[in-house]
């Protein structure tokens, strides 16, 4: 099922794209977090960011798949990391 998916690591970035499945959005996520880690913070802070972001990959994959594959917007957020999925029309 195709998604819409935005997420924030605040204060540092916001984006959003489309996504085919929950896996790619997982994908898109780590994509960013890895870029974050390499490009703006202090290994401390990466850490603390990669346990956010691991917590958010398991709901993604659980709570997150169920709502979209109901039909239903998803958001979650942990530390300062949020992610929202959105269903797709086809």
């Amino acid at each position: 099922m195709a998604l819409w998916m935005s997420w924030e690591v605040a204060p540092i970035a916001v984006a959003g794209e489309d996504v085919d499945d929950i896996e790619g959005a997982v994908r898109a996520l780590d994509q960013s977090v890895r870029r974050i880690q390499e490009r703006v913070m202090a290994p401390m802070d990466g850490a603390a960011l990669d346990e956010s972001a691991q917590v958010i990959r398991a709901q993604m994959l659980s709570d997150g798949r169920a709502a979209v594959e109901r039909g239903e917007r998803w958001r979650t957020k942990v530390g300062q990391v949020e992610v929202t999925l959105v269903p797709l029309i086809q």
